[in-house]
């Protein structure tokens, strides 16, 4: 089965997120690095499993892009043109302004890598929905925000119990800590 762009924007809007979403209230995605490498699995065997016709894809995590000077958390290229840059979020709430701060990082990526599509992906304990409201003007069809926000889901009192559990094993401490 051919993966095209509209194939894999369903995938991150639909599939991904669920994915995501499930590790994370199971507590498998505690940190920014822990979001970005299940992430990147999750990618990598969608186009694996879907690579029958030989079309070559390939997630990268963290790559370097000599002429922006950055680290985009993951770039997927078809043969050997960025196809769709990811950046990824995980925190207790995430701020409009690092939102903004995030999308215009993804559209300077877009001038000077020409993907076909950004996504900001975040996970966050609280907030609603996306953040970026109004015209995306120049990123209107390019970038596409993809909040995972357990507010949106669960109960106040049902977050603050899952972060009890959440601290620890973001924070674990060994038995033998002070040996």
């Amino acid at each position: 089965m051919k993966r095209g762009i509209r194939d894999f924007h369903a995938f991150v809007m639909g599939p991904l997120i669920k994915a995501i979403r499930e590790k994370y209230e199971r507590y498998e995605i505690v940190s920014e690095a822990d979001l970005q490498a299940v992430a990147w699995h999750l990618i990598a065997r969608y186009f694996e499993e879907g690579n029958s016709t030989g079309q070559q894809f390939k997630v990268l995590n963290k790559p370097y892009c000599k002429d922006l000077r950055i680290h985009p958390d993951l770039v997927v290229f078809k043969r050997s043109q960025p196809w769709a840059v990811l950046e990824l979020k995980e925190r207790k709430l995430l701020t409009r302004r690092s939102a903004q701060r995030e999308w215009e990082r993804l559209i300077k990526a877009r001038n000077c890598l020409r993907p076909r599509r950004a996504y900001l992906v975040y996970v966050a304990r609280y907030g609603r929905g996306r953040l970026l409201r109004g015209p995306k003007g120049r990123g209107a069809r390019y970038f596409f925000e993809v909040p995972i926000v357990l507010q949106d889901i669960w109960t106040d009192d049902h977050i603050s119990a899952w972060e009890a559990k959440f601290r620890f094993w973001s924070k674990f401490v060994s038995v033998n800590a002070d040996d």
